[in-house]
């Protein structure tokens, strides 16, 4: 293997070893910042909708206290009562349906959320263990490919100093014998 070969082959090792090990960080990064913003994401909608829900429940409830005064009110005025406590009912049927409306809204958006969030889990664990299982391979052929490098760079450096050497213990030889 000539001195060049030597150099280039180190170059493209060097260079392989950069770029897979920065493409499996941002691969890995990349994921985690994904899980997290939809995990975020989920938490926050979730909030919102209990939220909503309780104050759905806070207002049915001020509703069916207004509707009990209003009802009680009205039992001095027969006539106005009963068109009053008509539309009474069906504003509090109204309500009530929306309320339970928005409850099952709210249990549908939760389970969903709940299921995606269990999905995206799933998919960051599979990507993690296919990242490792990648990331080893690499590893044990990296390590092997610069066994095979040092080896060959040792080999070359050895005969690239062997002119060197000779010389050196030629001048010595030379030294002892002028002494």
């Amino acid at each position: 293997m000539t001195e060049r070969d030597q150099g280039g082959a180190q170059r493209l090792t060097r260079a392989f070893e950069e770029s897979h090990r920065a493409v499996i960080g941002n691969a890995v990064e990349a994921q985690r910042r994904n899980f997290e913003l939809a995990q975020g994401w989920v938490e926050g909608m979730t909030g919102v909708m209990e939220s909503q829900a309780e104050a759905n429940r806070a207002m049915t409830k001020a509703m069916q206290s207004y509707v009990k005064v209003v009802d009680e009110a009205l039992k001095g005025q027969e006539r106005t009562n009963r068109a009053l406590a008509e539309s009474m009912e069906s504003y509090r049927e109204t309500v009530e349906k929306f309320s339970e409306l928005q409850e099952k809204n709210t249990e549908l958006t939760r389970g969903f959320f709940e299921g995606v969030t269990g999905e995206l889990k799933e998919g960051a664990k599979s990507s993690q263990a296919m990242t490792r299982d990648l990331t080893e391979g690499s590893r044990k052929q990296m390590e092997a490919f610069q066994q095979m490098i040092g080896s060959a760079a040792e080999s070359y450096t050895n005969l690239m100093n062997a002119p060197y050497e000779l010389y050196r213990k030629n001048l010595e030889a030379m030294k002892k014998m002028g002494e």
